[in-house]
């Protein structure tokens, strides 16, 4: 009970982050400060990469977008602003992850359950290209997140994960997409968290197995989406590439991609009155 409670409440975060992607197209300014709704979204999400199991979860979540001078929870989720200009921004922003019970996993049996991790980390981003009427960006991002694991009772630092991408994004008509695709890297305690077998786990078809730093595969991700009057839609879909990882060996590898999916669909109920701040310079 209380595990499902927890996913519950990570797929609560994970979509209230992703129902403010794309919410107003790529100019804020001028728009209302904030914005709040409610609606409906669906995960279907890979235990963990390189799992065959998959989990399905159904959440209502809230429609939230606000744009103050740094802090903006929007189109590219949560984050916290030091520095932004025409070409360069540097911000502070978070990932997530749900847990697994390691009972419902067929590799994992008998091991310990893989809590829930928050991922969170500076971000600098470069404009390579944009068009004159601003709805065609190309950027390269390079996100370095330190991971922390919870079970919302006990917390245990992971390590550090590092995964920079290309990013292009066109804007149309009201719809928005965006496709982004890079490698991720990873220290060891990172990889050791869900690769790790530790001797007293270790089976006839599960052989202990330790987990070093280095490559962790590549991702790609696209996003569509498209806020009507009061109607907000988002559709998500990650694959994961693990050929040549680091950590390909472990037994707990029981195939080398997965897919990510998520769909969400809100009511945008309330509007400030006062608008957005222009970026800041």
């Amino acid at each position: 009970m209380r595990e499902s409670f927890l996913k519950v409440l990570m797929s609560f975060f994970i979509l209230s982050l992703f129902s403010s992607l794309h919410a107003h197209g790529f100019d804020e300014e001028g728009k209302a400060k904030w914005e709040f709704g409610l609606g409906m979204g669906a995960l279907v999400l890979p235990h963990y990469r390189g799992s065959n199991q998959e989990t399905l979860l159904v959440s209502p979540v809230p429609y939230i977008r606000y744009h103050g001078k740094r802090l903006r929870v929007n189109r590219e989720g949560a984050r916290f602003y030091f520095y932004e200009s025409d070409r360069v921004k540097v911000d502070i922003s978070p990932a997530f992850a749900l847990g697994v019970n390691s009972d419902d996993n067929d590799a994992r049996t008998g091991m310990p359950d893989l809590k829930s991790i928050f991922e969170i980390g500076p971000r600098v981003q470069f404009t390579l290209y944009r068009s004159d009427d601003k709805n065609l960006r190309f950027r390269f991002s390079i996100p370095v997140r330190t991971a922390t694991a919870t079970d919302f009772q006990s917390t245990e630092n992971i390590g550090w994960v590092i995964a920079p991408f290309l990013q292009l994004r066109y804007f149309t008509d009201g719809w928005e997409s965006a496709i982004a695709a890079g490698p991720v890297w990873a220290d060891n305690t990172y990889h050791d968290y869900f690769y790790k077998v530790s001797p007293e786990y270790a089976t006839a078809n599960r052989p202990a197995y330790e987990a070093s730093s280095g490559y962790s595969g590549s991702r790609v991700t696209a996003t569509l989406s498209k806020r009507f009057e009061k109607v907000f839609f988002g559709f998500f879909a990650k694959y994961d590439q693990l050929d040549n990882a680091s950590f390909i060996d472990s037994p707990l590898i029981r195939q080398k991609n997965s897919f990510a999916l998520g769909v969400v669909l809100s009511w945008v109920f309330k509007s400030s009155t006062q608008a957005a701040h222009a970026p800041i310079n």
